[in-house]
């Protein structure tokens, strides 16, 4: 068991979002078991990039997933469950046995993260490089949310559920003291509808789709310049380190002192875990071939109709339209609704 640890392959219990099947050479090989290996790869990404700042949420979130295997017949998870999965090493794609003394080293599965994930999940864990909190302007039941300025007073307007007698209803409102439209609400359905009305009003000027393709395709081949150029940087860095850890790996036979061959073993840990980061990347750099394709037809179905893609689109694609589309925020205004509207000039209204 030791032996095949050493080779890269899982001999433990296979951990949740993976299972066992089959190797070609004999043995078991661990494979994404979906879709569970979805859940844990989101909650995996979310802890690392900030959208769950604590592992209370994270939990919340394995909690609220009825497919999820729990602790406790009544549904909650320990706290300890959600540590485990976080620390474990196996999701980005590596193995390690410190029992049998058997080191972190890549497997022979596919990881549900990136290593440089794994060790960003962990300098969470360790209280480093703490993710900023999640915004408070996130709430999918109102997209427009901070995008919206007052027009009276040029701050953003918010949006919240208002207790009415018999259900909750949708409210914007500007909740800048002083300003002459302080606290007055206003529907959701209103507000959202003008705003609806002008996307779909939007079209593109005639030239647009050409001017597009070709400035898509100038952009593509300067990044892909560039990512090659990058690539060769780090294969050039990986070499390096490779060199500096033979060094070090003949000083640490030559060396007759315990704390010296300790800091020598930890300094090869380190070099160690920033080679398999620039491996990483470096394996990364360059697109797939087609894609460029693919970018385009997304991008012309963008500029063809920026609102079925809003209306069709999730939480983070109506936000990213939005972007898109306009220059400027838009201004409300109670009397007039929206006002001037500054648009990139792609489009031309109606």
């Amino acid at each position: 068991m030791k032996a095949r640890v050493e080779s890269g392959f899982w001999v433990f219990r296979a951990p949740t979002g993976y299972k066992h099947v089959n190797a070609k050479g004999g043995g078991k090989i661990l494979v994404p078991d979906e879709p569970m290996a979805s859940t844990v790869r989101e909650a995996l990404q979310g802890y690392a990039d900030g959208r769950f700042v604590s592992q209370a949420e994270v939990q919340r979130f394995l909690e609220s997933d009825p497919l999820f295997p729990k602790d406790r017949k009544d549904g909650p998870l320990r706290a300890m469950t959600v540590t485990r999965l976080l620390k474990k090493v196996v999701y980005a794609g590596y193995v390690e046995a410190p029992k049998w003394q058997v080191s972190a080293r890549e497997g022979q599965h596919e990881g549900l993260i990136s290593y440089e994930t794994h060790l960003r999940i962990l300098d969470h864990l360790d209280g480093r490089k703490r993710s900023a909190a999640a915004r408070t302007d996130y709430n999918e039941d109102f997209p427009l949310r901070g995008l919206v300025l007052c027009n009276s007073c040029g701050n953003a307007m918010t949006a919240a559920w208002s207790s009415g007698c018999r259900k909750p209803y949708p409210y914007c409102r500007c909740m800048t003291r002083g300003c002459a439209e302080y606290s007055k609400s206003i529907p959701r359905r209103v507000l959202e509808g003008y705003f609806h009305e002008i996307l779909k009003a939007l079209t593109p000027t005639r030239q647009l789709f050409g001017l597009a393709k070709v400035m898509l395709t100038d952009a593509w081949n300067m990044r892909l310049g560039l990512a090659q150029e990058q690539r060769i940087a780090w294969q050039s860095k990986i070499k390096s380190l490779e060199r500096e850890i033979e060094d070090l790996l003949d000083r640490i036979v030559d060396a007759q002192s315990r704390t010296v061959i300790r800091k020598l073993e930890e300094r090869i840990d380190t070099l160690e875990k920033e080679q398999r980061i620039l491996s990483e990347r470096a394996a990364q750099a360059l697109p797939e071939s087609g894609q460029l394709e693919g970018c385009m037809e997304l991008a012309m179905q963008f500029l063809a109709s920026p609102w079925k893609i809003y209306k069709n689109g999730d939480y983070v694609l109506k936000r990213t339209v939005l972007k898109l589309t306009f220059s400027e925020p838009l201004r409300y205004c109670r009397r007039e609704a929206y006002g001037t509207i500054k648009k990139l000039p792609f489009f031309s209204r109606l």
